[in-house]
């Protein structure tokens, strides 16, 4: 009993997330599947956008601030390529049919069409910035493969908040939504020789009486 008393008496702590700077005691649950591993990554990548445009409201010349506007294109690269696999696990996730009765790491079919929803709205603004993003980052961003000074004079005239704003507007819904639904498996191992666990989501018909 020790052991159990021990347990029942440690200060519980508020939960946590696993953070690769911030975050990596214990306490904080980590990612068990792809879904919460690429969810985490969506709020670290937003999270450094955050900050840049902070860094950026603070320059102190319009050279700095282009040069982080620059930079938080990049990091805009990245959280498309994430999203869009997170968009394609939601899409592709089983249904939950209540005439069953069970299933694990199911959404309802009104959960997938509210997704489709406002999937949409991201792909349709994901139209008019991807491929300039792209080619922001491979001519004057991380790659800078272009020696051809008038197209880099034009893709620093792109710098502009006016560039990623319409795409970054339709992801907070969507992301929103997408983190409340039963697709994501978190771990931690709170103490030598334990390690809890957050199970699937009991449904109401799970319960439901049968004649």
């Amino acid at each position: 009993m020790d052991e159990l008393d021990e347990i029942l008496g440690a200060e519980r702590k508020e939960p946590t997330t696993f953070h690769p700077v911030n975050e990596r005691s214990h306490d904080a649950w980590f990612p068990g599947n792809e879904a919460a591993s690429l969810v985490i990554q969506v709020g670290h990548i937003w999270e450094d956008l955050l900050a840049l445009i902070e860094l950026r409201a603070n320059a102190a010349d319009e050279y700095s601030k282009r040069l982080l506007l620059k930079y938080g294109i990049i990091e805009v690269r990245s959280l498309i390529e994430v999203f869009d696999r997170l968009q394609s696990i939601v899409m592709k996730a089983n249904t939950f049919d209540p005439r069953e009765r069970q299933g694990w790491r199911e959404i309802t079919a009104e959960e997938k069409e509210k997704a489709k929803e406002l999937f949409k709205a991201y792909s349709e603004a994901k139209k008019g910035t991807s491929q300039k993003v792209i080619d922001i980052r491979n001519t004057i961003g991380a790659h800078r493969g272009c020696l051809d000074w008038q197209q880099v004079m034009v893709f620093w005239d792109s710098v502009t908040p006016d560039l990623i704003n319409p795409l970054l507007a339709t992801i907070p819904p969507a992301f929103d939504f997408v983190k409340e639904l039963d697709l994501f498996e978190w771990n931690r191992v709170p103490r030598e020789g334990s390690i809890e666990v957050i199970g699937g989501m009991l449904r109401p018909e799970y319960f439901e009486v049968t004649e």
